[in-house]
């Protein structure tokens, strides 16, 4: 199934040409060519490759040492006969040309975004079990083992991409009838990631189809003092919602959130509070995105953790 795959990211970085597999070396080479792989085919400048390297503190060499880690991954795949090469552009970047069915990472996007078409057609355990081939490249973090603030940002996106996959493949299990067969991973999914609404209610849902009712709603409960007490918030209408179609009886089969109907996950809109705070000042509206910042950062932290722990 993997055969035809040469670099894969979804995890620990690994390559392979044909000659088997491409012995890397160390935390720079690994890191620039993560970089270069997560922008397949698009121009990477030098001055972000050396801020995914050294961050704040580059050295005065740090732009021949990029020359020399390019040159090293450039002899590295011609050498094990890798599908790809790295070009050099004229306005100074570096360009990763490769085949994306060569690379897990847009493996996985491509057989999201067709289950996502064939469930909106066609709902089947095809389409779900098409949806686990999909998550089963997920080996890790992206970027796992390398030590790179820009790195960990830009994951952050496809790290969310897998959670909205994971989400989606529930839902389609759901409206399928096998909420008693996914109800463990799904506690395993909200153990991990509790302020997930969207895996909450798909739990509460299982739970009530399985006649464990009772169970439901004192996760809502759950859920909504945890809300409280550590994000000083409510649960979002979703779950508010949710909660009493249970209580009136009337949660039956029909779809949860039309997630199925969603395109990948991209970076979330300023909330409304933030937007429209055009009166506040400059330092208040730093302090709200600091706090976002900071939300956003725990919840990645909470990936990692759940993606270590399934390596």
């Amino acid at each position: 199934m993997l055969g035809h795959l040469s670099f894969f990211v979804l995890g620990a970085l690994t390559v392979h040409g044909e000659r088997g597999e491409i012995a890397l070396g160390g935390n720079r080479q690994r890191i620039l060519l993560t970089m270069l792989l997560i922008e397949a085919n698009r121009v990477v400048g030098v001055e972000r490759l050396i801020d995914a390297i050294w961050g704040e503190a580059p050295p005065s060499s740090a732009r021949s040492q990029i020359r020399i880690c390019v040159s090293g991954l450039r002899r590295l795949l011609t050498k094990a006969r890798a599908a790809a090469s790295i070009e050099t552009h004229p306005s100074g970047g570096y360009q990763l040309r490769v085949s994306q069915d060569a690379v897990d990472l847009y493996h996985f996007e491509n057989l999201v975004a067709r289950a996502r078409t064939e469930a909106r057609e066609a709902p089947s355990e095809a389409v779900a079990l098409q949806l686990q081939e999909a998550l089963g490249l997920w080996r890790g973090p992206i970027g796992a083992g390398l030590d790179s603030a820009l790195l960990e940002t830009v994951a952050l996106k496809y790290h969310e991409d897998r959670h909205a996959a994971i989400e989606c493949r529930f839902e389609l299990e759901l409206q399928l009838g096998q909420h008693r067969q996914v109800l463990g991973e799904l506690a395993r999914c909200v153990a991990q990631h509790p302020f997930r609404e969207t895996l909450c209610a798909q739990l509460m849902l299982a739970l009530h189809r399985s006649g464990r009712t009772a169970e439901a709603l004192a996760l809502y409960r759950d859920t909504s003092r945890r809300f409280t007490e550590e994000l000083g918030i409510e649960p979002g209408a979703r779950l508010r919602e949710l909660e009493q179609l249970i209580l009136g009886g009337e949660a039956g089969q029909e779809p949860l959130v039309g997630l199925l109907r969603r395109e990948p996950i991209r970076p979330a809109a300023p909330c409304p509070e933030t937007a429209a705070a055009s009166d506040l000042t400059p330092e208040d509206r730093i302090a709200l995105l600091e706090e976002e910042l900071a939300a956003l950062r725990e919840e990645h932290a909470r990936s990692l953790r759940g993606l270590s722990g399934r390596a």
